[in-house]
């Protein structure tokens, strides 16, 4: 990009222009970690990542907007972006070395994580969501990548061929290839189980940064889901443990093995399902193993989110010291 703040904005400026004949003013918000993320006006969002990774969020961005067509002919009650196609009908274009997308802006309110509120209207709202994500699959059969179920064990076999002696560290943590051998031990008795678990379209990264609620009060509701880069066919174990890994990690409340049997408990409740807590920490542990590795990955292909990296065995080790004391 262009140094300094101002030559950012123009670029995007030229690009919203030349792309969509917009000329509203942008401003750079802190929203995302995998892409730059600018509010439009009042009425757009536009996404800026890696042009290498285009392909991918077009492909993407056809099943959002499959996905924001079916909520809304079908009429239900929580809401999805609807992406705006450029001047020639693409949803993501190609320039100055980026790729571009634009949405509609949806109204609601963000939930804090340090509410201990809002966890009970952040619960039913998964068990509703992956309702309308079962409908939509049924009626539009549709093709994800591959979720934390198939990745988690290609990741142990991953490390498994890395010996002490060809493992380079990625981060600065002292003990990097020892969490990893740990979530490893922790996890290869576990996964068998885990990957029995039915499956469904499920969001990914169920966290309320990416949720908006129509009010902050006892009444609550989620309206409306955003970001859905993590989507996948995974058990619905994995939304719930990104609420519980906020619980554990970003929230500062208290009783966290208290809070998550509520969540689980209200999932229940409205999801009609049984959920076994163990299957819920597997799910934690191997979400941020594959985290872990798909950072890296991207990182050292040149990616977004250069900040992230530090905290990739922090995560990890997170959950493996909440593991040892529950």
């Amino acid at each position: 990009m262009a140094d300094g703040a101002s030559g950012d904005t123009d670029l995007v400026a030229a690009i919203l222009a030349k792309h969509w004949r917009i000329y509203e003013p942008a401003v750079r918000t802190d929203l995302g970690v995998s892409r730059i993320t600018w509010h439009v006006g009042q009425r757009y969002w536009l996404s800026q990542s890696e042009e290498w990774r285009s392909a991918e969020l077009a492909d993407r961005a056809q099943l959002i907007q499959r996905l924001h067509c079916f909520v809304s002919n079908e009429g239900l009650p929580i809401s999805v972006p609807e992406a705006v196609p450029c001047e020639i009908g693409r949803l993501v274009v190609t320039d100055c070395g980026y790729g571009w997308s634009l949405a509609r802006h949806l109204e609601g309110l963000h939930p804090h994580s340090n509410d201990p509120d809002i966890y009970s209207a952040i619960a039913e709202g998964l068990a509703r969501f992956h309702l309308e994500l079962r409908l939509f699959a049924e009626h539009l059969p549709v093709a994800v990548p591959n979720g934390i179920c198939v990745r988690a064990r290609q990741n142990l076999e991953r490390l498994d061929r890395l010996n002490l002696a060809t493992f380079v560290p990625f981060t600065n943590h002292p003990r990097e290839r020892e969490l990893l051998v740990r979530a490893g031990v922790w996890l290869l008795p576990r996964l068998g189980r885990f990957e029995l678990l039915p499956r469904q379209l499920i969001h990914g990264d169920w966290t309320p940064q990416n949720l908006l609620l129509n009010s902050s009060g006892h009444d609550a509701r989620v309206t409306a889901v955003l970001d859905f880069e993590s989507m996948a066919h995974d058990p619905v174990h994995v939304d719930l443990a990104s609420t519980c890994s906020t619980l554990l990690m970003w929230s500062g409340l208290d009783r966290t093995v208290e809070r998550i049997t509520d969540v689980l408990s209200i999932y229940e409740r409205f999801g009609g399902i049984h959920l076994e807590r163990e299957d819920i920490y597997t799910a934690m542990l191997a979400h941020w193993l594959c985290h872990y590795w798909s950072w890296r990955d991207r990182l050292e292909r040149g990616g977004f989110g250069l900040d992230v990296k530090e905290r990739l065995s922090l995560r990890v080790a997170s959950v493996l010291d909440f593991l040892c004391v529950t």
